[in-house]
Formats: C-alpha cells, structure tokens, sequence
C-alpha cells in the first residue's frame, strides 16, 4: 500500500506498480542537480527493489542523498489517475566482489518473475544479471500522490 493512497487511487497505483516493468527514479547530485534515470523494479511487499551497476552515478548519488522520486510515465487510457509520484527514503546494499546482488529469497523471486522475459530478450541469465547489477537499492515510500 501506498501511503496517502485510498480507493480508487489506491486501486488503480496498485495495478500499474504489479503491470509496468520500469519506472523514473530521480536522485540528486552531490552538487544538487537532479538526476532522473529509468530502472526496472520489483514492488515487494512495501518496498520498491531496484538493481543497479555499483559504480552507477544514481548510486553515487544515493550515497550522498537518500532522497528519492518515482513516477511512471503518463498512463493515456486513463480518465482518472493517470500520473503517480511517489516520494521516497532509498537504502543501498552491495554484493562483496565477485557475487550476486544481496537480495532476499522473495526479492529474487519478485524482480525475476517481473523481468525474466527482458532477460531473456537480452540474453543474459537472472545469475548473469544479479552478478551484473550488483548494488541493490530498496526505498521505502513516504509520499504518493496521483491524479
């Protein structure tokens, strides 16, 4: 659940979250600037999981800057709640050198139910990949809004 979410807003940020495979997350930079880059994710339980390469500038930032965004992008089909921002607190967790991205058995679970299929069109195994995107990032929303 969403905070600030009830209802059909609730409802409806639910069903993009389970159907989208990527996502906007914007950092800021040690200097200020924001950043936005579009990752792939995994909502689990309360908690969005996104991979990433360890030395990745949005990693850089996030050392720096726990705050985050996220949005999708803009949903045409829909009259009502067709944006949704989230606002979040992102924690970091990397894998010790030579293994796979430190990631619960339900996280791994989640992420590759959601992305096997893009895996497999780039050729690369979910082992390939969590050893690849070695550097988790968890954030835990604090703000949702959609309109």
């Amino acid at each position: 659940m969403l905070p600030n979410l009830v209802d059909e807003a609730a409802d409806r940020a639910e069903h993009r979250l389970r159907d989208q495979t990527v996502i906007w997350l914007t950092t800021v930079s040690p200097d200020g600037q924001p950043q936005t880059s579009l990752v792939g994710y995994a909502w689990h339980d309360t908690t969005f999981v996104i991979l990433s390469r360890p030395g990745a500038p949005k990693v850089r930032n996030l050392r720096a800057n726990p705050k985050v965004a996220l949005h999708l992008d803009l949903d045409g089909d829909a009259e009502n709640h067709s944006v949704l921002t989230i606002e979040g607190i992102a924690a970091l967790s990397f894998a010790p050198p030579g293994e796979s991205a430190p990631l619960s058995a339900s996280e791994t679970s989640a992420y590759v139910e959601k992305h096997l299929e893009s895996m497999r069109w780039a050729g690369v195994t979910p082992e390939e990949t969590f050893a690849d995107f070695s550097a988790v990032i968890r954030v835990t929303p604090v703000r949702a809004r959609s309109y």
